[in-house]
């Protein structure tokens, strides 16, 4: 019988990586991936968060780094940053890459005054193989493991996942909002009502699995 793994891992990542874009001194602000899709072996689509400073160079160290670059899209939002969706060829060692092929999940990416700061999860016995990969690429690394228990499952698909994201990191629950409806809609190319629709749905069924973790789900109306 094929036996599967139990027991998952979170895992932060910081360290300097090596001959990269993100080392460039004339990246003043944080650079935040807010999501990543692998499309096959050897593209894969970003979505980044990027100060208004920044945002020239980043396209320029970008162009001059990868073999195939390709803007989808730039947006602003706010007052200083701009989210821009890309694809871009996969180098042989890459974390996004490894994430993906070890059954990993992304929890978030910010680059800052030429370090590099990862958070995943994965499978625990994946992890030794996946760090020593990373080490290759990586100097002065520092890595902290946690025990991940995740809560009950929340039904959400992958569309929805992808929205609360990009309006979660784009500050759409801070208060005061960073962005509103419109602007996380025309990042995600949606309609504003559309938009709209998701976010309720999803907080709908976020609350619901509050309400069960709590022993209330009596009172709520699935």
């Amino acid at each position: 019988m094929k036996s599967y793994p139990t027991s998952l891992v979170k895992i932060t990542v910081r360290g300097i990586h090596d001959n990269c874009w993100s080392t460039d001194k004339r990246l003043t602000k944080g650079i935040k991936i807010l999501d990543f899709r692998i499309i096959d072996d050897n593209h894969l689509r970003m979505l980044v968060s990027v100060h208004k400073d920044n945002i020239s160079i980043l396209l320029r160290l970008l162009r001059e780094t990868y073999n195939l670059f390709i803007v989808n899209g730039v947006s602003a939002y706010g007052t200083n940053n701009y989210i821009v969706s890309f694809v871009k060829n996969i180098h042989e060692i890459s974390i996004p890459k490894m994430i993906d092929m070890y059954h990993g999940y992304f929890l978030g990416s910010i680059y800052k005054n030429g370090l590099e700061e990862w958070r995943f999860v994965l499978p625990e016995r994946e992890t030794r193989i996946v760090l020593s990969e990373i080490k290759k690429i990586m100097s002065q690394m520092e890595v902290e493991e946690d025990k991940y228990e995740p809560v009950e499952p929340i039904d959400l698909n992958d569309k929805e996942i992808e929205i609360l994201r990009v309006a979660t990191e784009m500050g759409y629950y801070d208060n005061p909002k960073g962005v509103d409806l419109e602007e996380i809609a025309r990042i995600l190319h949606m309609s504003p009502s559309n938009v709209n629709y998701h976010l309720r749905n999803i907080e709908r069924k976020i609350l619901v699995s509050f309400m069960k973790g709590h022993g209330a789900i009596s009172r709520v109306n699935e």
